[in-house]
């Protein structure tokens, strides 16, 4: 939520709920608490711009001045709340000869600016804790005014802790908090902040690269591990399937009464191969029986022969 200009907190709540204690600059009506720095200034201011520091603690303790101004204030505001809840959310305006705004702020930013000891901020604070919301008329929030007039660290804190969200928060020209460190007493501890800031930053983003890695790393591994498990159940399954095929196959050919040589068994398996063997011996025993008588008649027909034609058996056989 955006910061404000003069008079105006910032809302920092999310449930929309407003109480007019809690998140108005203004009196128990609502309406916006100021008046003229010259004319009619809070005494509280005033005491600021002295530096008394101890009658301040006093008022804000009790509500009374060591000179009590109660009656007077009652004038001027009506009865209501006690007066140290009145100044303390008073805006003081400074205005030119024109009448215009030369700046405007709360008892909280003079205390800063005045240097008030650490009491004074924390019960200002106390009774106003929106103060540490609001912003003067340059957009500067107490959180400016704490690093652009050197608070001690204590002050720094408190404001920080009470409204952490104002070191994002940028002024006039674009001025962050840590950007008026550079025209304070101190401008090392801008440096410094933003340098721890820096290495934060870096840090933070080194430890997410790594924690990203780990995850996808974490991913990768898991997802190869699945996949190595899928495809040794994908094996195992396959298996398991071809080898309950192989023993139905069996079990069809004990059925069927087939054996390893294909044939049924009771039947006797004659090559034709035997066959011819057989044939061929037969042939061949044949006609070694047949030759001896063959002889014989080759013998009768040429002494025939011999005898027809006046041949001699002799020149006949020889």
């Amino acid at each position: 939520m955006d910061s404000i200009i003069c008079c105006k907190p910032v809302d920092t709540r999310d449930d929309g709920d407003s109480n007019a204690e809690e998140s108005s600059a203004g009196d128990n009506d609502g309406r916006i608490l100021e008046c003229d720095y010259d004319s009619t200034c809070t005494k509280l201011y005033k005491m600021i711009e002295g530096k008394q520091w101890e009658e301040i603690i006093y008022f804000l303790e009790t509500g009374k001045w060591y000179f009590d101004t109660t009656f007077l204030t009652s004038m001027i505001y009506g009865k209501g709340p006690s007066p140290r809840y009145i100044e303390s959310r008073t805006w003081v305006t400074a205005l030119d000869e024109i009448g215009n705004v030369r700046w405007c702020q709360l008892p909280l930013h003079a205390a800063i600016t005045f240097q008030a000891p650490f009491d004074v901020i924390t019960k200002l604070v106390k009774i106003y804790p929106e103060s540490t919301r609001c912003a003067d008329d340059q957009d500067m929030l107490p959180l400016h005014y704490a690093f652009r007039f050197g608070s001690e660290d204590n002050v720094l804190s408190h404001i920080l802790e009470e409204f952490p969200q104002a070191l994002r928060k940028k002024a006039l020209r674009d001025r962050l908090p840590l950007d008026m460190a550079h025209y304070s007493s101190k401008p090392e501890r801008g440096v410094i902040i933003e340098c721890y800031v820096d290495t934060s930053i870096a840090e933070a983003r080194a430890c997410w690269e790594h924690d990203h890695r780990s995850l996808r790393s974490s991913v990768q591994t898991k997802t190869t591990s699945n996949l190595s498990h899928l495809k040794h159940r994908t094996v195992r399954s396959t298996e398991r399937e071809l080898f309950e095929a192989k023993k139905k196959i069996q079990e069809l050919e004990e059925k069927l009464g087939i054996g390893r040589t294909g044939s049924p068994p009771g039947r006797k398996s004659t090559p034709r191969n035997i066959a011819y063997q057989r044939a061929g011996k037969e042939k061949r025993d044949e006609v070694v029986s047949l030759e001896p008588s063959e002889e014989i008649s080759v013998d009768k027909k040429s002494k025939k022969f011999g005898k027809m034609f006046g041949r001699s058996k002799k020149q006949l056989t020889s």
